[in-house]
């Protein structure tokens, strides 16, 4: 569950920093994060005033925090990733990818205190509508699921990683895409795997909120919290791990043909998210907290 909300929030962080070409738009859409983040949460049950009034509180201080803490760590990522040439090596990606997993990690932290303290306030039926919520939200993923099983896994993760590449401005041209698709060929599928792990982790979730009123309840909560990245077995998490080495060696190979052009075009795209980085975080100056 937690995992869900963690990647609504930085996918949510991630559309504001690429609104459009224009600074000013995505400074002016970070502005409005804790109600784009409220109205996410205020789908998951129905919440008494008292609860909505916590909710709001809470994502103020996350983008807050988000602010001061994560956007000058996000700009630094920023500053790395225009510094790759074509001499760049699998290290210096894979610190720029450990420095992004770090900033997930930050995120998930940041709220499990405040999701245990929120959860000492659910009553039965609210606790039941949540676990509704994430059933009907597994429902829809198994029906696009079914919508793409006329393509492969190769193709999809392709797709994904073309677009990935775009959204730094980076235009992988036909030979580059036949470098992609030999350099990813041996990543293995984990998604019914990963599904089914995050399905039993969710479902123990519930049941844990379902004891909110018992003693230890509390320890019980933020140990299964801390467990969410180490789901599943060794030889599910080395899986994870040959992944990613067979990743960082893609993307090397991509940067490694990138033409000047390419790279002109890429950190063009760099220096719009840092204009809304820095805008964002001269307008918290001058606003301090809330």
């Amino acid at each position: 569950m937690l995992l869900k909300i963690n990647i609504k929030i930085i996918s949510t962080i991630s559309f504001i920093l690429l609104m459009g070409a224009c600074s000013i738009a995505g400074s002016w859409a970070y502005g409005k994060l804790d109600g784009y983040l409220n109205n996410y949460f205020f789908t998951f049950a129905n919440f008494t005033q008292a609860q909505e009034k916590e909710i709001k509180t809470v994502t103020r201080d996350f983008k807050y925090w988000l602010t001061k803490e994560q956007l000058p760590e996000i700009e630094l990522i920023l500053n790395k990733v225009n510094t790759l040439n074509r001499l760049s090596s699998s290290d210096e990606i894979d610190s720029i990818y450990r420095n992004g997993s770090d900033i997930f990690i930050s995120v998930n932290t940041y709220f499990n205190s405040k999701l245990i303290k929120f959860s000492l306030t659910l009553d039965k039926k609210q606790i039941g509508e949540i676990d509704n919520h994430f059933l009907e939200i597994q429902e829809k993923r198994e029906e696009e699921k079914k919508d793409r099983d006329d393509e492969t896994y190769e193709e999809r993760l392709q797709k994904n990683y073309i677009s990935g590449f775009k959204r730094i401005g980076i235009d992988l041209n036909s030979q580059q895409r036949i470098i992609l698709a030999s350099s990813i060929k041996d990543i293995e599928d984990n998604s019914e795997e990963w599904n089914l792990l995050q399905a039993k982790w969710t479902e123990e979730m519930i049941s844990i909120l379902k004891t909110n009123q018992q003693n230890g309840f509390e320890k019980k909560l933020n140990n299964h919290l801390s467990s969410l990245f180490d789901l599943g077995p060794p030889s599910f998490r080395d899986k994870i791990e040959r992944n990613r080495i067979i990743g960082i060696a893609a993307i090397k190979n991509i940067i490694s043909s990138m033409n000047d052009s390419q790279f002109k075009k890429m950190k063009k795209s760099i220096r719009v998210y840092q204009r809304s980085i820095n805008r964002i975080l001269e307008n918290q100056n001058q606003e301090g907290p809330s």
